[in-house]
This record gives structure tokens, C-alpha cells and sequence, in this order.
């Protein structure tokens, strides 16, 4: 592939200003350093970047040296986060090299080889991400034909498919966020590599999943991400006891709906609307003998919820809360008027009431009095 040095003067508005400074200082250091990958490509589009990521020729342990408030994290691969608050940092790459330390099966184990800008641009995955911007010179630099790709919306993938779904199986359900995200197609022989190796994802532990997870449904275009998992193979390797129906599409359209209006979501109530089913199924399968409604939900719960984590983690807060929300459909379902303010002050009561309505709305039509009932006792 021909380089590409491309003359785009940035809306300075649409970039980070502690990333440039972070640019500008290093640059003055005497190190070779870029605004690269998902920032460079939604500005490209358009969009104002959630984040901003920096490749560098300096190593990590010169990155932290050259900033007080920064820290090196990673084995795999290392990087470093430059802090600003709390809840705000900057992360810096070291440019990689071509050089991988694997496993017999092709899987990343250690990258912390260095090389060029050129090594570390077909490091990256897909052509769309594999962008650098030069802020001195207001240049994009293109490699690997990501230019073009951002012009036509393919996903294509930088080298040989299976190759890097090898290296990183992670790689696969990426290029379904992508896709949604950016309104794009995905080239066809990524998606014939994506339909042959979707096994490889059980390699990957469940704790690295669960972030991507909520990157993969936590966006405006969630419904279109499930059913994109489905066809390709991969969600039965994300949420194996999960099949698509009403209330999952509501739920997912729900969700959608609330982050275009800049309200709070949260992974519990995707998690428990993908499990209801299978927890009523495996109540169903559970013997009633000598047990509560209570001690049969809750058997049920840890249950699914157990087979659940082998494939995705559920940190304990959230598989709490899931409960909960499964729990409180008993108690909104069989109300006792007399108690039923106190059950309103629980802090779990709104999640529980917005999964009993969107029932309500779909697979248990049965329940919408009782939904009607809640809705009018908040007026």
C-alpha cells in the first residue's frame, strides 16, 4: 500500500486540548509523536471525539518519566495513562513492532516489542483505525488505504483476517461495533473470517469481554449490534442462553432511545432483560417442592447467572442488581396496595418498574395492568 500524506486542517474545537499539549510536548522532547486511530477517524466524519489516543517512538518508561502525573499499566501490552482528573486520562502507545510473542494457537501473548511508525501501522486493526495525524504539519498519514475506506464506510481489516483474529479474537466484535457505529459495510472477506473463526472468542477471559460488551450495547444503534452477533456467530459466544424477542428488541431500542436523550443507562437491566428468559426457563426445569416463589427465583438466578459468567463476567454489583430487578417483578406483580409507597422508595424500584413496563409492552401483556397500576400510583 502507497503512503498517503493528506493536507486537513482540523477543527481545533473537535480536539482535545490536553492531548495536543501532550503532542507538543513530547514533539519538543525529540520524540516522533501522533494523534492516531478512533479520534482522527470520527473527526474525519465529523463527530467530536469521546477520546483521544497519542502513538509515539518514546518508550513507555520515557513517557512517564516526562510526565509527573502518569502511570505505566499492561503485561500484554504496555502503555501509559497521563491523568487529569479522576475520571479523565490520555493513553500513550509506544509505536509497536512487527515482532509477537504467542501462543500455540496464534493468541497474543506479549507485545511489547518496539518499532516504527510504518511497524505499528499494520499492528492496528482495522484501515479506518490505522490513521496518524501530524499536528505540525495539519497532515493525515495513511498507509493502509484508510482514507478510502472512511470515504465508501468499509470495514476492512489491516493484513490477513484470520491472521489477526488469531492474534486477538476481540478483533471480530469490534468490527460489529464499527460497523453500526459508522454506518458502514463490512468487506466480505472479513465477514466470511468472522463466521470461521467466531470460536476463538472463548479464549479471550470473560472480565476482558464484559468492557466490551458494553461497548458493543451501550450506543444508538444497539438493536442493529444484537442481530449483526447473531447472524455472524458470535453472540451464542457472548450470551449463549440469549435469543432474540420482543422484549430484548424493546429493551434494546429502549436503551438506544435514553442514551440519543443523554439519560443514565446501565449494564444490570441489559444483563437481566437478556437472562429473563432463560431464568424462566430454568424455573420451569427446577423442582417446587417443599419452596418458596423466593428460593426458586433464587435458585434459578444463580443458575443462569453462573452460566452466564463463563462467558461474560458479571462483576458482583452488577449480578446483585440483576437480581433484584428479577426479584421486584414478584413483588410489583402481587402488590399489597398498603405497602406499596414503601416499595416505591426502594432504590431498586425504577429499573424494576421500567422492565415490568416494557414486559408489559412485549412478551407479558398480561402484566400491563399491573405495569398501569405502578405508572399511576408515581402520579
Amino acid at each position: 500500500m502507497n503512503l498517503i500524506r493528506k493536507k486537513i486542517k482540523f477543527d481545533k474545537k473537535l480536539i482535545d486540548q490536553d492531548a495536543l499539549n501532550i503532542v507538543k510536548k513530547m514533539t519538543n522532547s525529540g520524540y516522533e509523536t501522533y494523534l492516531v486511530g478512533g479520534c482522527i477517524r470520527d473527526i474525519l466524519l465529523g463527530y467530536k471525539p469521546k477520546d483521544f489516543d497519542i502513538a509515539t517512538s518514546a518508550t513507555p518508561e520515557q513517557i512517564n518519566k516526562l510526565f509527573k502525573r502518569s502511570r505505566i499499566i499492561g503485561r500484554r501490552f504496555k502503555l501509559v495513562h497521563i491523568m487529569f482528573s479522576a475520571r479523565k486520562f490520555i493513553e500513550v502507545a509506544t509505536f509497536r513492532a512487527g515482532n509477537l510473542k504467542t501462543s500455540s494457537d496464534g493468541l497474543v501473548l506479549r507485545d511489547n516489542y518496539y518499532g516504527t511508525l510504518k511497524d505499528d501501522v499494520f499492528r492496528r486493526d482495522f484501515t479506518v483505525n490505522g490513521l496518524y495525524y501530524d499536528i505540525n504539519k495539519s497532515e493525515v498519514i495513511d498507509y493502509v488505504g484508510g482514507l478510502k475506506d472512511l470515504e465508501i464506510l468499509k470495514i476492512n481489516m489491516i493484513g490477513d483476517p484470520s491472521e489477526r483474529f488469531e492474534e486477538d479474537p476481540v478483533r471480530m466484535i469490534r468490527a460489529v461495533r464499527f460497523q453500526a457505529k459508522l454506518n458502514a459495510k463490512i468487506e466480505s472477506k472479513l465477514i466470511e473470517a468472522i463466521q470461521k473463526n467466531s470460536q476463538l472468542l472463548a479464549k479471550i477471559p470473560p472480565a476482558r469481554l464484559y468492557e466490551e460488551v458494553i461497548k458493543l450495547f451501550h450506543n444508538e444503534n444497539s438493536i442493529v449490534v444484537f442481530r449483526e452477533l447473531f447472524k455472524l456467530g458470535l453472540l451464542k459466544h457472548l450470551f449463549s442462553q440469549t435469543k432474540e424477542n420482543s422484549f430484548v428488541t424493546a429493551s434494546l431500542i429502549n436503551t438506544s432511545e435514553r442514551i440519543k436523550s443523554g439519560n443514565s443507562v446501565t449494564p444490570a437491566f441489559l444483563f437481566a432483560v437478556f437472562l429473563w428468559s432463560p431464568l424462566n426457563k430454568r424455573l420451569s426445569q427446577i423442582s417446587k417442592k417443599n419452596k418458596s416463589r423466593i428460593e426458586l427465583m433464587l435458585e434459578a438466578s444463580e443458575y443462569v447467572i453462573n452460566q452466564q459468567t463463563q462467558q461474560v463476567m458479571m462483576p458482583r454489583w452488577l449480578s446483585s442488581r440483576v437480581k433484584d430487578v428479577w426479584l421486584m417483578q414478584y413483588q410489583l406483580e402481587n402488590y399489597n396496595p398498603k405497602k406499596s409507597k414503601t416499595l416505591i422508595r426502594s432504590p431498586r424500584f425504577r429499573m424494576a418498574y421500567d422492565f415490568l413496563v416494557l414486559r408489559s409492552e412485549s412478551i407479558d401483556k398480561d402484566v400491563k395492568a399491573k405495569a398501569e397500576y405502578w405508572t399511576n400510583i408515581q402520579k
